[in-house]
């Protein structure tokens, strides 16, 4: 869905004048989000190709990934809020880095070793026939690695496997440990259902 339809819109001063200054933002990926979602332009443009290719150098990416270290990661755990890897990657993709994006593939690495090690996994209680885990942690990294061309890693279909194990009935998940709660979260389960690149989501196709 795109964020705003402007051939629907009956008044459009003031739509044409925040449009305008999104499309002279120094950030390229602002303008490619302008040209793509708000105005639909053809993602074989060649004004969108140009903003495309500079999402890498844009002031925002630069920033998102200063202190990078040589493992992947940030000096800090990965979920660390909000300078942890995890973090930094959903916002990464949000802006629109390319699929294949060195720095941020290098940094999926300890995000995947943090949900897919033994400590975080034994740590998913099973109460009242209900798993209770956090999902939008692996909801988020999954879409990250799927957007950034590492759907089939055999550790990303891993976390897809995993969500589906442990999805509640009514199709989401839930971390409350109460006994008693019996419907899932909007929040851990949103993020679980964010389309991929191809606009598919990767837990549906491990069902």
């Amino acid at each position: 869905m795109k964020i705003l339809e402007l051939d629907k819109v009956e008044s459009m001063d003031f739509k044409d004048h925040a449009v305008e200054w999104l499309l002279d933002s120094d950030d390229p990926s602002l303008r490619y989000l302008t040209l793509t979602e708000i105005l639909d332009r053809p993602s074989d443009s060649k004004e969108v190709l140009a903003a495309k290719r500079q999402i890498p150098n844009g002031p925002i990416v630069k920033k998102l990934l200063s202190g990078q270290r040589a493992d992947g990661g940030f000096g800090v755990h990965p979920y660390q809020k909000w300078t942890g890897a995890h973090w930094r990657l959903v916002s990464l993709v949000e802006l629109g880095i390319p699929p294949g994006f060195r720095p941020a593939v290098k940094a999926t690495d300890l995000v995947l070793k943090w949900l897919l090690g033994e400590a975080h996994l034994n740590n998913v209680p099973k109460i009242n026939g209900r798993y209770r885990r956090c999902a939008s942690q692996e909801g988020n990294a999954l879409a990250v690695c799927s957007r950034l061309g590492l759907a089939e890693d055999p550790r990303v279909v891993k976390l897809a496997e995993s969500l589906v194990e442990w999805q509640w009935p009514d199709g989401g998940w839930n971390c409350d440990r109460r006994p008693e709660a019996d419907h899932s979260s909007i929040n851990e389960s949103l993020s679980t259902l964010l389309p991929t690149s191809n606009g598919r989501s990767r837990v549906l196709e491990a069902d």
